[in-house]
């Protein structure tokens, strides 16, 4: 008896990935970023530019965010040469004077339709109840881009930027300290870093409260992306780190409270974020897993298989991971919702670790971070 063997034909895999990358002043010359001096000569523009379309058509993402943009205009026509016929960056750089430029923008750039797009802006009621001013603003506006991927459908994908630890009050913002010296210069930097650390904390707070109701209004799957500018073990990022501490007495909702453990859990991930690193570590030790079981022995499994993260900026010879790619409970296989699941993540930092002069000297001090997921069959 012939069998037909069309019958057994596995569906094609659908496959995306993601990559968020820190332009580091993408700006073109004349053009100069904070001060003057700060202008690329023509050479050093070209060898930006080649870098970037050089690290793109490698690994061929299918949708990019970008972070410190100074000229967006370039960039869209960029990477529409490259393939990508979607572009958009909602905000501008400042001018301070004349050719100089400050406050780099966000942008995204996409193979498929962005059929919606807009910079978050921090809703005035919350900004009054975290006791900030009434004129706080996030220090780069955020961009939420919602992407039309094929059979995944409609995905919210947000670049962010979020304020850095730099000292962020300048002496003429700051009062006297009533010190003098070095005692002087150490009470403004801890006083300024703090003020940049409660700048950065607010920002993902009030970004976090945006993005939930955009996702209560919408359903649809989110990601974010960008440069935190922070660890997501942090305090300061406890928006997004997927901390929750339940406390049944802080649950005023019936229906939330009538919940047992489990589905109440379940509930409250829903309207999570997920660090798409983490996801993609704890399905390779889940297929390490199973295939111990199949061999019966650990010998063919590899130990520990990416068990260091790699880190995405240097300051010195200390390494951070401050550029993330996180996702909402529909790309996490442990969830009720879940669509996706992460299959691939990397980190592409030769440029910092093993730098050549001639290709690398005018890329980026961060290091591209990409994932990748498939969409359930």
């Amino acid at each position: 008896m012939q069998v037909n063997s069309t019958l057994f034909t596995p569906s094609p895999v659908l496959s995306f990935s993601v990559v968020s990358i820190n332009l580091f002043n993408f700006i073109e010359p004349p053009y100069a970023y904070y001060d003057f001096e700060n202008i690329y000569s023509d050479k050093q523009w070209l060898k930006k530019c080649a870098w970037l379309s050089d690290f793109i058509k490698q690994n061929q993402p299918d949708v990019i965010g970008f972070q410190e943009v100074f000229s967006p205009d370039v960039l869209a026509k960029l990477t529409k040469s490259l393939g990508y016929e979607y572009f958009v960056a909602l905000d501008l750089p400042e001018v301070i004077s004349d050719y100089v430029y400050r406050s780099p923008v966000v942008a995204i750039a996409s193979k498929y339709p962005i059929i919606d797009s807009a910079n978050v802006i921090p809703d005035p009621q919350w900004v009054t109840q975290l006791g900030l001013a009434e004129s706080f603003s996030f220090s780069r506006k955020p961009l939420r881009a919602t992407i039309q991927f094929p059979i995944f459908g409609p995905c919210d994908c947000y670049v962010i930027h979020l304020k850095s630890k730099r000292s962020g009050v300048s002496r003429d913002d700051m009062s006297e300290s009533g010190l003098h010296g070095g005692a002087d210069f150490v009470a403004r930097q801890v006083l300024g870093r703090w003020a940049s650390s409660l700048q950065r904390g607010s920002e993902a707070a009030l970004l976090c409260h945006k993005m939930l109701m955009r996702r209560q209004q919408s359903q649809q799957p989110f990601m974010l992306m960008g440069d935190f500018n922070d660890t997501m073990g942090s305090e300061i990022l406890a928006a997004f780190n997927n901390q929750l501490r339940v406390y049944r007495n802080d649950i005023e909702d019936p229906g939330l409270a009538k919940l047992g453990e489990t589905s109440l859990m379940a509930e409250l991930h829903q309207s999570s974020l997920f660090d798409s690193y983490e996801l993609f570590i704890a399905a390779t030790k889940r297929n390490a897993t199973l295939a111990e079981d199949e061999f019966e022995s650990a010998s063919v499994i590899d130990d520990e298989p990416h068990a260091v993260r790699q880190p995405t900026h240097y300051y010195g010879n200390s390494g951070s991971v401050l550029d993330y790619i996180l996702v909402s409970s529909e790309f996490n296989p442990t969830q009720q919702q879940n669509l996706a699941h992460i299959v691939d993540y990397q980190t592409f930092d030769r440029h910092l670790v093993r730098p050549d002069y001639e290709r690398d000297s005018d890329s980026t001090d961060h290091a591209p971070v990409m994932m990748r997921f498939n969409v359930r069959s």
